[in-house]
């Protein structure tokens, strides 16, 4: 019975600053390496979209230069 009454059980609550330094440090850290995460990406989507654009250009431009070719074959008179 006398242990039980000689703890005495502390409820401090307060927080220490070097505590609070390394969860900053933790978040600032997290941050960090999602940023370097998504700006590689964007470039590597960015390179992907040009490429998808160019191919599609290319594409329209051949279309067009076939088409062409169909419409002056059919119109253009033989000169003799």
């Amino acid at each position: 019975m006398t242990l039980a009454q000689n703890i005495s059980i502390q409820n401090n609550k307060s927080v220490k600053p070097d505590s609070l330094w390394k969860i900053s440090q933790l978040g600032t850290s997290v941050l960090n390496r999602l940023w370097w995460h998504i700006n590689a990406y964007t470039t590597v989507l960015g390179i992907m979209l040009l490429s998808v654009a160019s191919l599609g250009f290319l594409y329209m431009h051949y279309s067009g230069q076939k088409l062409t070719q169909v419409f002056q074959k059919n119109t253009v008179l033989k000169q003799e």
